[in-house]
């Protein structure tokens, strides 16, 4: 529903959907954009158009990325496991942002949880990897926190 609807903005080549870890509703809509070549648009755009065509609020995108180019596979088609990585990586920068951290962020797909972050937090005492870890571990995806 989201990617077709998207799809139908003029300045749009592909629209990609994946869920982005919430710590409230497990996931939600996120959707990653490449526009046609010499298009220009804005996220907030995409997002007002979005509003205004998919009836079902739950649906609405909550974050629009647009992209240079969406991952394919070989034969063509959207290669979203890279996307649903991304979409983690941001959920955990913006955590470490929120909370003052810093760290390089590391996401593999895999684990028992179907994705796997690391984090390695830099200048951090035992005391703040052990406080991130807690906040990660409300999450879906595997997590663990070095400092």
């Amino acid at each position: 529903m989201i990617e077709n609807t998207l799809q139908r903005h003029p300045a749009v080549a592909v629209a990609a959907a994946v869920g982005m870890p919430d710590v409230y509703t497990g996931e939600l809509p996120i959707c990653y954009i490449q526009l046609l070549p010499n298009m220009t648009t804005t996220e907030d755009e995409l997002r007002a158009f979005a509003e205004t065509e998919i009836s079902e609020r739950p649906a609405w995108p909550k974050h629009i990325h647009i992209v240079d180019s969406i991952p394919v596979t070989a034969v063509g088609k959207i290669f979203k496991p890279t996307l649903r990585r991304n979409a983690v990586k941001r959920a955990v920068d913006t955590i470490l942002t929120k909370n003052k951290f810093t760290g390089n962020v590391t996401v593999t797909v895999g684990g028992p949880r179907g994705m796997r972050v690391d984090v390695k937090l830099s200048d951090a005492q035992q005391k703040d990897a052990t406080r991130l870890q807690d906040l990660l571990d409300a999450y879906l995806f595997e997590a663990t926190v070095t400092s």
